[in-house]
C-alpha cells in the first residue's frame, strides 16, 4: 500500500519526475511510529529519574540553608536560635510539632518549619510565647499527592544552635531525603535510589552524603 505524497497529482506534467510523486509506504510509516514509540518510552524513565534527583536536591538545599540561617543568627544575635518541624508554619501564632498532619507522617519535615531566636531558656529551647520567629518554610510539597519528597528526621525535636554555632540541641541522627509513594514512617531501604542524608554534628557542621545499602547512617 502507497500514501500517495500531499499535492501529487498524476494528471501533472510529465516533466516531474517518478519520485515526486511517491509517497511513503504504510510499512515504513509505521516503522517511524514504531522508532518514535520507544525513544518516547526510554526517554520518560530518564524523565521521571530527573524530576525525582531535583525534587531531592531542592529539598535538601532548602533544608539545609534553614539550618545554616539558624546557625549564622545565633552567632549574629548572641542568642540561641533553633529550627524545628512546623505544620502550620504560616500561620499569625505557628507552633512547633512533630504530630501526623493528613499524609504528612510524625517527623517529615516536608510539612514544613520554622526559624526561632530564644527569648529566654527553657526546656530544650523549644519554641514558645515571646520568641522571635526569624524565618517560615511552608510544606515543600502536596500532602495530597502520592508521591512527593519526604524528610524523615532520625528523632522529634529542634536542631538548636548556641552563640558560638555549637549544636546544643536536636536530635541525634541522620535527616533521610527522599523520593517516592506517602509512607507511615521512612522506609527501609528508602524508596529511591538518588536519597540523600544529611547529619549535623556536635560543632554545627552539616554532612549530605549518599545512603549505605538504602539507609542513612
Amino acid at each position: 500500500m502507497n500514501i500517495r505524497a500531499i499535492g501529487c497529482d498524476r494528471g501533472e506534467s510529465a516533466s516531474r519526475s517518478r519520485c515526486d510523486c511517491d509517497g511513503f509506504t504504510l510499512i515504513e510509516l509505521l516503522t517511524v511510529v514504531a522508532i518514535i514509540a520507544i525513544l518516547a518510552a526510554s526517554t520518560r524513565g530518564a524523565f521521571q529519574r530527573f524530576i525525582v534527583g531535583a525534587r531531592i536536591s531542592e529539598g535538601s538545599s532548602t533544608f539545609r540553608s534553614s539550618l545554616e540561617l539558624a546557625r549564622s543568627e545565633a552567632a549574629t544575635r548572641g542568642v540561641r536560635v533553633g529550627v524545628c518541624r512546623s505544620t502550620n508554619a504560616n500561620d499569625v501564632d505557628p507552633t512547633c510539632s512533630q504530630a501526623a498532619l493528613g499524609n504528612f507522617a510524625e517527623n517529615d519535615w516536608s510539612a514544613g518549619w520554622i526559624i526561632y531566636a530564644k527569648r529566654g531558656a527553657n526546656a530544650a529551647d523549644a519554641f514558645e510565647a515571646g520568641d522571635l520567629v526569624l524565618r517560615r518554610q511552608a510544606a515543600l510539597a502536596s500532602a495530597g499527592t502520592a508521591s512527593r519528597l519526604m524528610i524523615w528526621a532520625p528523632a522529634a525535636g529542634a536542631v538548636v544552635y548556641n552563640w558560638n554555632g555549637m549544636r546544643v540541641a536536636g536530635p541525634v541522627g541522620t535527616f533521610a531525603f527522599d523520593f517516592g509513594a506517602v509512607n507511615g514512617s521512612s522506609p527501609v531501604p528508602l524508596a529511591s535510589d538518588l536519597a540523600r542524608c544529611m547529619a549535623v554534628n556536635i560543632a554545627g557542621r552539616i554532612d549530605l552524603t549518599s545512603p549505605v545499602n538504602g539507609k542513612c547512617l
